[in-house]
């Protein structure tokens, strides 16, 4: 048995942080029990995408969702400045605890865009990673879509993904996320209810503070 401990790292805007993200990742951590899944907000996403609430607030919000559940916020990236890559926190977070198996944790969508990401093929050496399904993504979409350095390298076979330290991809397709910052956002905007897709502290804090 691997009697490595095992953190899971999740990185993101979480702009804001919603439930898909923590029922998700609390189901994750029990069917892969990990020791510790950390949340890792981005400070400047690397893409398109503009965040709108500010780095504090950002935390801010996390500190109101995850409290109560059995999760760490890293603040690397946000003290790190500029644009936030992966490939960097891994390496810094490799250094501070090289006996760590580290997993890193990615909707569906994200994975698409990892042969974007600064010196991914090297991510793959340094982490094992789950893929969680998002948008009905199906594990043969994923296949067909992935380069050929990514998709041989895809497994549904959760025993053959943990025998390796690194460099293993799982599709989990047992957990969908169902919600996404941009509808919470939309739904804020437009004044509608948002009851059951954040934690309830994080929709008073929202309702006196209108970053939205």
């Amino acid at each position: 048995m691997n009697s490595k401990k095992k953190l899971g790292i999740f990185g993101g805007s979480f702009d804001p942080v919603h439930l898909g993200h923590i029922t998700t990742l609390s189901k994750i951590k029990k069917l892969h029990n990990f020791d510790e899944i950390i949340f890792i907000p981005t400070f400047i996403v690397n893409s398109r995408k503009k965040t709108v609430a500010t780095p504090a607030q950002r935390i801010k919000m996390l500190e109101i969702s995850l409290y109560k559940h059995n999760f760490n916020i890293d603040l690397r990236e946000i003290k790190r400045k500029g644009t936030s890559y992966t490939i960097d926190s891994l390496r810094s977070i490799q250094q501070e605890s090289p006996n760590v198996d580290l997993v890193l944790i990615v909707g569906s969508d994200t994975f698409y865009t990892l042969p974007k990401w600064r010196e991914y093929e090297e991510i793959l050496n340094l982490c094992n990673i789950i893929i969680l399904k998002r948008d009905g993504n199906s594990y043969d979409s994923i296949i067909k879509k992935s380069p050929k350095f990514l998709s041989e390298k895809i497994t549904k076979d959760v025993t053959v993904f943990d025998s390796k330290r690194y460099g293993s991809i799982l599709y989990e397709d047992t957990i969908e996320i169902k919600i996404s910052s941009s509808m919470v956002r939309e739904k804020l905007r437009n004044n509608q209810l948002i009851d059951g897709l954040v934690d309830k502290d994080l929709k008073e804090w929202l309702s006196h503070n209108k970053i939205y």
